[in-house]
């Protein structure tokens, strides 16, 4: 396992791990169709002799971008089933995985995906499946414990994907004249007052936060 962004992701025990890692923020907002082998070992910083060492195909290595992304989604599931772990953290945690998602699994990526890899798409789709329904178990038992407040929480998950797939456009920061760093943590006080009842509301350390977002923009700057 490692970190990104305060949270652990798990990765293939392999070599291709760092070259994965290379190619994430291309496909962010390339279309996978686009790509040559080429253009993939350039932004992987290898030849493409390199490349073949690693992968035999391109869509071996969309297929492993994939599996990539799903295993940060079991991570998802790791940390909000960890009861060893306070409300709050996790909560703060859950936004800081949400917005990984939204960076990294980018609508360009998923139309692409559905297009012409439908069944990793599907896969895919299981994997945020298994991840809203987690998360819902999670806020409705911290509603239980008047930790959270009551609201619906799959209205709050589909609030969360609209407005960071929306601040994440790049004419937002534009058109509202607000940083893009700004205006997610903006958003997450707005979140925060959502769902933290007062007694948590007031005692939540929220550095931890913006630190997190701030390592998180940095890899895709």
């Amino acid at each position: 396992m490692s970190v990104e962004g305060g949270i652990k992701f798990v990765r293939k025990p392999t070599g291709t791990n760092k070259y994965i890692a290379k190619i994430k923020p291309v496909i962010r907002n390339t279309k996978l169709s686009q790509l040559k082998i080429d253009d993939i070992a350039k932004y992987m910083d290898i030849s493409k002799v390199t490349l073949y060492k690693y992968f035999s195909s391109k869509d071996e290595i969309i297929q492993q971008v994939v599996e990539y992304f799903i295993s940060f989604l079991q991570e998802v599931d790791a940390v909000v089933q960890d009861d060893s772990v306070s409300f709050v953290d996790r909560f703060q945690q859950t936004f800081l995985q949400s917005l990984i998602s939204v960076i990294y699994i980018s609508d360009v990526f998923l139309q692409d995906l559905k297009e012409f890899y439908p069944h990793l798409f599907e896969n895919l789709a299981i994997a945020q499946k298994n991840r809203n329904q987690n998360l819902q178990a999670f806020f409705e038992s911290g509603m239980e414990q008047n930790i959270f407040n009551r609201m619906n929480a799959v209205l709050s998950m589909v609030q969360d994907d609209a407005v960071l797939r929306r601040i994440m456009e790049p004419s937002f920061s534009i058109q509202y004249d607000v940083t893009l760093k700004q205006a997610i943590l903006d958003f997450y006080s707005m979140k925060k007052y959502q769902w933290l009842t007062p007694e948590y509301l007031h005692s939540t350390d929220d550095s931890f936060v913006a630190k997190r977002v701030s390592e998180i923009l940095q890899t895709i700057s």
